[in-house]
């Protein structure tokens, strides 16, 4: 059975729009860009992290 990607949920405040930002390869962040404008973003994953999965990039 195929494994279902991580991803979380960002709001960037840029352009006003949603969009998933998957974690990486190495599972080391979650790495993604504002679809409209290319804004990066990229969260770290750690043991001392949240558990929520919808955050706004400003």
């Amino acid at each position: 059975m195929e494994e279902k990607r991580r991803f979380l949920g960002v709001l960037f405040e840029c352009c006003r729009v949603y969009a998933r930002v998957y974690a990486n390869a190495e599972r080391t962040a979650y790495v993604g860009s504002c679809p409209r404008c290319g804004k990066r973003v990229q969260v770290r994953i750690g043991p001392e992290g949240s558990d929520s999965r919808f955050f706004t990039a400003r």
